[in-house]
């Protein structure tokens, strides 16, 4: 009996001079540029030479999608296809190293005609405005900038800068303000930065979000000075304690019965505290808590074998100079104590009373539950962040000047402010990653088939639901080429 073939034959693969470039970022950075009034802004930045606007506009779009370096976004952009659809003759790499520096120098410039162009369409709907700020590790030439401080981006030896962000908060989530300080200014400090830069555009009565790092007397003096509110966690101290130790779910509001959260309300004449008993956050804290006795436990019983085997003691615990000559005797408590007596002890001292409560500070009297959804709500910046250094790739900060600095930065501002548009105008976007929504225009390709005599034939290809809801959303025809 016989069989019928039916396996695929081996392709012929014939070379051919067709060329696929993904386009679907380009397409998207140019129409939110042109939505938002940033090409002309930007084009009023260099009256002669290359439209710095179109250079901003791929550099974008290269950011949004392969993302590794200057270098190689000069490359991308010298593709016949992007220069010719943009109209740019050839050109050095230089031009847009210089062209960066240019951004940065009028960054102030450029975030606030996207930032006003945004108030004008959706002023009437931001109520809050949250702020952050991270650190991002620098490598290179050191400029001015770069400064060792407390990290927040896991490199604490390293040379830092800081970034501010404002951002309208939910359900907008669109950063409207970005600052850039050296990398040992505290949060405090780079509030004052932050909030100057955007107060004057804002609607008064606005509230202010920000976390306690940031909160000092001056500047919730100064936003209530403005006409706005302010919303902030508290800073505990020693009266805060006692009365975390006289809390009773009798006396304090019951707030979320699901979660055991509780509230305590304490009126002052210029604000209001909210103390908050959170079950949940209970847990947490006493999960950390054990943890933390336990390591201890452990480096004391590492510690207690080394002397009981006359071992030199390990390098942690000498002193690291040889000009000082120290005899350091060290012993331990556990020789006294069985296993159990010795982590009850350490567990104890390691608690100190505060957790699963904390506090929130505020001009504003509200209801209890509607302050905790105001603060809880400020994570909407702490992702944007996380995108910004994973997704849209800001760090490390490689750029050999201050302004450099600034306009890498800059451009990874308005990457993630294009994300965030994004989300807003195209349902299919809202709450996607910003990866999938890169990715999704970064499949979309442009394919150059040469006809011989007849010509160049381009063709789009790789079209899917939500690309095409995103270029829906913006105007885009996608014949465009």
């Amino acid at each position: 009996m016989s069989r019928k073939h039916t396996a695929t034959g081996t392709w012929r693969i014939k070379p051919n001079d067709n060329k696929s470039i993904a386009i679907g970022n380009v397409l998207l950075s140019e129409a939110f540029f042109r939505k938002y009034g940033l090409d002309r802004e930007i084009s009023k930045l260099k009256a002669k030479g290359i439209d710095l606007a179109k250079l901003a506009e791929l550099m974008v779009a290269y950011k949004l999608g392969d993302n590794f370096s200057i270098f190689r976004a000069h490359e991308f952009i010298m593709e016949p296809v992007i220069s010719g659809r943009f109209g740019l003759e050839e050109f050095n790499v230089k031009t847009l190293y210089r062209a960066v520096e240019r951004l940065g120098q009028n960054r102030e410039r450029i975030v606030a005609a996207f930032r006003q162009k945004v108030l004008k369409e959706y002023g009437p709907q931001i109520s809050d405005v949250i702020f952050d700020w991270t650190s991002l590790v620098y490598f290179g030439y050191k400029p001015e900038l770069a400064m060792r401080g407390h990290s927040k981006d896991g490199h604490p030896e390293e040379c830092q800068m800081t970034v501010g962000i404002a951002q309208a908060a939910k359900p907008l989530c669109i950063p409207i303000g970005l600052t850039v300080m050296p990398g040992n200014m505290h949060d405090s400090k780079h509030m004052v930065h932050s909030y100057e830069q955007v107060k004057g555009d804002l609607r008064k009565d606005t509230t202010m979000i920000f976390d306690a790092g940031a909160n000092c007397k001056d500047v919730l003096d100064q936003i209530v000075l403005d006409g706005n509110n302010f919303l902030t966690r508290k800073k505990l101290n020693k009266s805060d304690d006692k009365l975390f130790g006289s809390f009773s779910k009798d006396a304090w509001e019951c707030v979320d019965e699901e979660k055991g959260e509780y509230c305590l309300k304490k009126r002052f004449p210029s604000r209001v505290n909210y103390y908050f008993f959170s079950e949940e956050l209970y847990d947490l804290n006493m999960a950390a808590r054990r943890k933390k006795a336990d390591k201890l436990y452990r480096e004391a019983v590492s510690l207690q074998n080394d002397i009981d085997k006359g071992k030199k003691l390990k390098k942690r615990y000498q002193i690291g100079n040889d000009l000082i000559e120290a005899r350091i005797y060290l012993q331990t408590k556990l020789t006294h104590m069985t296993e159990q007596e010795a982590r009850d002890y350490i567990l104890e001292r390691t608690v100190d009373g505060r957790e699963g409560f904390f506090c929130l500070t505020s001009n504003l009297d509200l209801n209890p539950y509607a302050i905790r959804k105001m603060y809880r709500d400020k994570d909407c910046v702490e992702k944007l962040f996380s995108s910004m250094k994973s997704d849209i790739g800001i760090r490390p900060i490689r750029a050999w000047t201050d302004d450099g600095v600034y306009g890498v930065l800059l451009i990874g501002f308005l990457a993630q402010a294009l994300i965030a548009m994004t989300r807003l105008l195209a349902k299919p976007a809202d709450g996607k990653a910003t990866k999938f929504i890169s990715d999704a225009m970064q499949k979309l390709t442009l394919t150059v088939r040469r006809k011989g005599m007849e010509g160049t034939e381009f063709i789009l290809s790789n079209f899917n639901s939500l690309n095409q809801a995103i270029l829906g959303a913006f105007g885009v025809i996608p014949e465009v080429f």
